[in-house]
């Protein structure tokens, strides 16, 4: 189990730096205002947000799994 996994599974919640660790070749991700925010690193698509970590892992999971983010970009 993964370091992210462990801390969920032991009651804990992602962090910004192990959300960009799993997704921060795909996304660009941040913290700003209470909310915490991706946009693909491909253009397409708008900006996902949500106020939690654990939303925005499950909107970025959902975006992905519709159509994923070419792993190539420059």
């Amino acid at each position: 189990m993964g370091r992210a996994a462990a801390s969920l599974a032991a009651g804990g919640a992602y962090t910004l730096d192990e959300i960009r660790f799993h997704w921060g070749e795909e996304y660009h991700i941040s913290r700003a205002g209470g909310m915490w925010t991706a946009r693909r690193r491909d253009g397409r698509g708008g900006t996902l947000s949500d106020p939690s970590p654990g939303g925005l892992l499950l909107a970025i999971r959902a975006d992905y799994a519709a159509m994923p983010v070419p792993r190539d970009l420059p």
